[in-house]
């Protein structure tokens, strides 16, 4: 599925992209509103949109001066579940940031990255998370990987995307964070975080040592039980 276009599972056409306006806020628009927030379709697609939603009752139209405005009729026995339609990627956020805390042995960090995270992915995009060992685990603790594996299978059979579990050893965030890593830099730009503190990838809280020689991150998920590979996995970040 598509995170930013969650209503697209259900129908592909304007009246999703329309909903999912409409349910993304409490206020009323215009149809030219509506139309560049939503970023696609043509004014006058949105427009018939809105038409055919009015007559449904699940949009009301108010006159105000030459304009009309717009909202979802939170009173319609539709509105709930297009409105949970629409928070699908809250609603995976929480589930994702509900299963690190469920952890036996709990993560340092745990954020979401990549397409997912900025809000452009595709039908077709991995779901990347990025989970941080605490140093005191060895990376292979079968609890730890058993949990790391655990985590991609429920994401998967939450959304039909593949995921890809990008996981550090704390020490090695700090010493990737030093050299400049892209993908660190990048999680701490974009990312969206699960679990653990917010300051964590400003580098405060990390110890910068070496990565110890030979050693690389794992991308557990893939459909696979266990990591991808060691440093030659498929790029996360799509």
């Amino acid at each position: 599925m598509d995170l930013s276009k969650p209503l697209a599972i259900i129908t592909p056409t304007v009246d999703a992209a329309v909903l999912a306006v409409l349910a993304g806020a409490r206020t009323s628009f215009t149809g030219r509103q509506i139309h560049q927030i939503a970023g696609q379709h043509s004014e006058r697609g949105v427009r018939n949109a809105l038409q055919r939603l009015c007559m449904h009752g699940i949009v009301t139209r108010e006159r105000v001066g030459a304009s009309n405005l717009y909202a979802l009729n939170r009173s319609h026995l539709a509105a709930p579940y297009i409105e949970a339609l629409a928070g699908l990627r809250d609603e995976l956020i929480s589930r994702i940031t509900e299963t690190l805390a469920s952890w036996s042995v709990l993560p340092v960090f745990g954020a979401m990255f990549g397409s997912a995270a900025r809000g452009d992915m595709h039908i077709d995009s991995d779901i990347d998370l990025f989970v941080v060992r605490p140093r005191n685990v060895d990376a292979g603790d079968p609890r730890w990987s058993g949990q790391l594996a655990d985590l991609a299978g429920l994401v998967t059979g939450w959304t039909g995307n593949d995921a890809r579990v990008l996981e550090f050893g704390e020490d090695e965030v700090g010493a990737g964070l030093a050299t400049g890593e892209r993908v660190l830099v990048d999680i701490r730009a974009q990312g969206v975080i699960l679990f653990g503190e917010t300051a964590f990838l400003d580098g405060s809280r990390l110890q910068k040592g070496k990565v110890r020689s030979g050693k690389r991150e794992k991308v557990y998920g893939g459909n696979q039980k266990g990591p991808v590979g060691e440093g030659g996995a498929v790029p996360p970040g799509g």
